[in-house]
């Protein structure tokens, strides 16, 4: 499978998984479903990050709509943490809408703008080998403390990063037990 049909289809599990968090009515279900949902946007966001816009940028350069896919990412990261710290709270589905928007929005650029881009620029054989290595971070990421990710990322973004330290954060994790800290 291309990299970029593994990450069409991420889209496709996420938009899912919104619409099923927006039909359940159970208080548990909803919070089972957020955390699926969250690990899933934060192991989407790291191979984004760590592997498929890298190969990009190695490619085609920093065009716009690579620029643009990094900027809207923190923008999903500050509305996913956001999210998080609502829930429980009335401020809860306020927060998941505006998550869903940023999260819809920022899809169908990625979809519409920058992988027909990507297809033509670096070609199927080697999207293929990306695509590998997109499942097997993807699988890798998504056992982890989504919020550990989560919070180092939103703090290199707010500290005006564009690109983030995904490498250091992933040997940070592993170098301190799976245990988040502020301390980089």
């Amino acid at each position: 499978m291309t990299a970029i049909d593994l990450l069409k289809q991420q889209h496709d599990e996420v938009d899912r998984l919104f619409k099923d968090l927006e039909k359940a009515s159970d208080a548990n279900e909803r919070k089972r479903l957020f955390g699926e949902l969250a690990r899933n946007l934060v192991a989407h966001d790291a191979i984004e990050r760590e592997i498929f816009y890298p190969a990009c940028e190695k490619y085609m350069g920093m065009i716009e709509p690579l620029a643009e896919a990094l900027t809207e990412h923190g923008l999903v990261e500050f509305s996913l943490y956001q999210a998080d710290q609502a829930q429980g709270k009335t401020s809860f589905e306020a927060k998941l809408a505006v998550l869903k928007e940023v999260v819809t929005h920022h899809v169908k650029e990625e979809e519409n703008t920058l992988f027909p881009k990507v297809r033509k620029a670096i070609g199927d054989e080697v999207l293929e080998n990306i695509g590998f290595d997109l499942d097997e971070r993807f699988e890798e990421v998504k056992v982890e403390d989504f919020r550990a990710g989560l919070y180092d990322t939103l703090l290199q973004v707010m500290e005006g990063a564009l690109k983030t330290g995904s490498k250091k954060r992933h040997v940070q994790r592993r170098g301190n037990g799976g245990r988040h800290t502020a301390t980089r």
